[in-house]
């Protein structure tokens, strides 16, 4: 093949995240830091699918027509760093001239290696050792090579070839993969995609799947997004439980599980999601019978881990709040403020404090660039504060900005403590430069610490981590690892309290008994001399959040 039309493209497109999607686990086991903050391959699944979902829509129009559509889709549902860099990558595509309706190799090289430039562009601090070395110089050599080969599956070939290089070369250039013993997570995701190219330009199927797998891989919404099964109940204002069990079983059943659980479960459960992975099933459901969902599960397999979530209480408490929004304030602030948060009670503290817009997101999924974009629109402000309170949100709140005509400052919290400090010196009343200048004062005061349990074996700034244990951190910095949460929790407030602090405010999550916190809340003012106030962050992954004053 040595010219790709648009109905190519598409396929090309099509078969890379198809791909790419068999190996989301892969890349998500090569993330350095030992506890889920918006895993890389899951970030860049969904934002690929994103973009492939709104390409398949366009499949009937021109070769621009589809690239369009391609980049829209990328850049609306770009999810964290590697979501918003590959979503970056593809927009050398849009600079070839519309009267193009065939691609050759050099075209589509060119327009690849652009693609990087953008990306590099994007990111106000690159860093070598990351997807961005990978892609770079993948495509420089791709572009010298493109115009001395004869085909698509030549040139793919070298690109691939010279992509493993880079890859390899990754942990000499970031120590922090070093220590660990890995390549880059990202440069592994777009191996994988150059593979599913590849894989296209050769002519080669996905080895392995069934008719009914590969149907379900390249399906417009083949996204735990966009994988919802409609429903409906009589149980008028109720909205069901968010369910969702993780169970192990064997692996050679597991994809005929995966099928007969879907199906059962589609009965009486909508916004259905039920994905194999080697040996474990994971299953996502609304429902209005989590009971049932655990006894069909149980059928399986052991129950590795279930989580069940009440929306009708999360409904009605949002729609209090926006209730109370509405009361109190029947115009548009001339400067609002847009948060992250991820756990109901941190939610709630948001929306007491008067932010605008709360955007559901954080550690475990890194909500959208569209996420974002329309809980800035919904302000109707002139001016937009958008609080990330995330490391990995701070680029897709950033992309946020080109999508909306409204006045948009990213203030750049790393989480959600920093977020509420930054909230409390906001004053409505304050013009947009005054209140970032307070807001950001606010956040240098910060003094805050978290708990979690790791979730994978590895090495982090010098230590030894094995999966279960305890970590301290103060910011992204790792204070003390141990087997009792409570002796860490200890350990990093010893470690970080200042001289004067006198209060201590403690946000639990959602893996934290009511009562355990308060034992631990206890035990604090009696060692430290603290005031503690403890409250229902409801947050995943994070045990204790907290700070102190």
């Amino acid at each position: 093949m040595d010219r790709l039309d648009s109905a190519g493209f598409v396929e090309l497109l099509t078969v890379g995240h198809a791909w790419f999607r068999r190996h989301v686990e892969s890349v998500n086991a090569l993330n350095v830091f030992p506890v889920p903050d918006g895993d890389t391959g899951t970030n860049m699944e969904l934002s690929l699918a994103s973009g492939v979902k709104a390409m398949l829509k366009a499949r009937e129009g021109t070769l621009f027509d589809v690239v369009g559509a391609l980049n829209k889709g990328l850049l609306m549902g770009a999810r964290g760093n590697s979501g918003v860099i590959l979503s970056q990558l593809f927009r050398g595509f849009l600079r070839i001239h519309q009267p193009v309706d065939l691609l050759d190799v050099p075209t589509f090289a060119t327009a690849w290696n652009e693609g990087v430039q953008i990306a590099y562009k994007a990111v106000s601090k690159p860093v070598e050792g990351t997807i961005l070395t990978v892609a770079r110089e993948s495509a420089s050599i791709g572009l010298k090579e493109a115009r001395s080969v004869a085909t698509f599956a030549e040139w793919i070939g070298i690109v691939l070839e010279s992509a493993e290089q880079s890859l390899a070369r990754t942990p000499s250039l970031l120590p922090v993969l070093k220590e660990a013993g890995v390549v880059d997570s990202g440069g592994q995701g777009l191996v994988y995609i150059y593979e599913g190219f590849s894989r296209y330009f050769m002519g080669m199927s996905l080895e392995g799947e069934s008719d009914v797998e590969k149907e379900r891989m390249f399906s417009v919404g083949a996204s735990a997004r966009d994988l919802v099964t409609p429903v409906s109940h009589d149980t008028k204002g109720e909205f069901g439980y968010c369910t969702e069990v993780l169970i192990r079983l064997q692996r050679q059943k597991a994809l005929t599980a995966e099928q007969t659980l879907k199906s059962r479960l589609m009965t009486y459960g909508n916004s259905l999601l039920v994905v194999a992975v080697e040996d474990l099933l994971k299953v996502h459901v609304h429902t209005m019978n989590p009971g049932r969902v655990l006894e069909d599960a149980i059928q399986y397999g052991s129950l590795v881990q279930v989580k069940v979530e009440n929306m009708t209480e999360q409904h009605e408490a949002l729609h209090n709040a926006n209730a109370a929004s509405v009361k109190t304030d029947q115009s548009a602030p001339e400067v609002a403020v847009v948060a992250v948060a991820d756990g109901k009670g941190i939610r709630s503290v948001f929306q007491s404090l008067g932010v605008h817009r709360v955007v559901e997101g954080g550690n475990t999924m890194n909500p959208s660039t569209e996420d974002i974009a329309v809980a800035i629109e919904e302000t109707k402000a002139k001016s937009v504060i958008v609080l990330p309170n995330h490391k990995n949100v701070i680029l897709s709140a950033e992309q946020a900005k080109s999508v909306v005509s409204t006045d948009v400052r990213v203030l750049a919290t790393e989480n959600v403590l920093e977020g509420i400090a930054a909230l409390v010196a906001y004053h409505p009343d304050r013009t947009l430069e005054e209140n970032l200048s307070e807001m950001e004062k606010a956040v240098k005061t910060v003094v805050c610490g978290q708990v979690a349990k790791a979730v994978r074996e590895t090495v982090f700034q010098n230590r030894d981590i094995v999966a279960g244990q305890y970590l301290g951190l103060h910011g992204s910095k790792l204070v003390v690892v141990g087997d009792d949460r409570d002796d860490v929790a200890f350990d990093v407030i010893r470690a970080i309290m200042p001289n004067d602090a006198e209060l201590l405010t403690l946000f639990y999550g959602s893996n934290v008994d009511g009562e355990e916190a308060e034992h631990f809340a206890k035990r604090v003012e009696e060692q430290f001399q603290l005031v503690v106030e403890v409250t229902d962050g409801g947050q995943p992954i994070y045990d204790y959040v907290f700070s102190m004053e």
